[in-house]
């Protein structure tokens, strides 16, 4: 009589069970996701201050990396995630709110350089090690490639499942809006807490306006090529008509 294996696979008829992975599939996520922002963390803020290596072909490392962990931590082919096609009217409106996020971001940049003198001498540094490249360079690997790939991990890895884990713990008198409003406001919290690694505080506050708008892109639309054009474009629009440094 031959004995059962304890790691016997389970039969339609109902057999012997199938021994449990160590971690769930959603733990595994989550545990990939962690490694990620740590492992990231890491790698933006060498970028960012380590001064005496190349500047763009380390933003350029670190962009590349991210979007490669974004679907990395992605593959959960039995989720709802949000995808990357885009319609005509979802591209007018990354486009908008593109030149809405770059004004609105150079009238608070003017208003608080004045109170913080940090914001004006952290985004000095960032430019001036922009410097060493052409625009056309920067357009290309600066906006994009990097922040094109940097959506893969935020807005289509990070944001959903942060999100996922975020809404059960809402108060149930919470409604839509508000429910969506939370999740935004958390993913951006985690985002503007990741550039905590480039010691940075323009950048901080860049990602924190920039978590807002790219997170309620996402809420509305659930297309990550939407917050994708719009990363782009403001990017582009940044290292065009940077900021008045002076």
């Amino acid at each position: 009589m031959d004995s059962a294996s304890p790691n016997a696979h389970s039969s339609e008829f109902g057999g012997a069970q199938q021994s449990q992975p160590l971690l769930g599939r959603r733990d595994r996520q989550v545990v990939r996701l962690a490694v990620a922002f740590v492992g990231l963390s890491v790698i933006w803020g060498i970028a960012f201050n380590a001064t005496a290596l190349p500047f763009f072909p380390l933003v350029v490392v670190g962009g590349v990396v991210t979007g490669l962990v974004g679907f990395w931590v992605r593959r959960a082919p039995d989720e709802a995630e949000p995808g990357f096609a885009v319609t005509p009217r979802q591209a007018g409106i990354a486009v908008l709110a593109a030149l809405v996020h770059f004004g609105i971001g150079h009238l608070l940049f003017a208003v608080a350089a004045q109170v913080v003198p940090a914001l004006t001498a952290t985004a000095l540094e960032v430019y001036q090690r922009t410097d060493s490249m052409p625009v056309w360079g920067q357009l290309l690997l600066g906006a994009v490639l990097t922040a094109g790939l940097e959506e893969v991990f935020w807005r289509g890895a990070f944001t959903p499942m942060i999100a996922e884990r975020v809404r059960p713990r809402l108060p149930t008198s919470f409604g839509t809006k508000r429910r969506g409003t939370a999740m935004v406001l958390v993913s951006t919290a985690g985002y503007a807490l990741f550039h905590v690694a480039t010691l940075k505080i323009a950048l901080i506050a860049a990602a924190a306006l920039g978590g807002l708008v790219w997170g309620t892109l996402l809420l509305l639309t659930r297309s990550v090529g939407v917050t994708i054009i719009a990363h782009v474009l403001w990017t582009s629009l940044m290292i065009l008509f940077p900021p008045s440094l002076g």
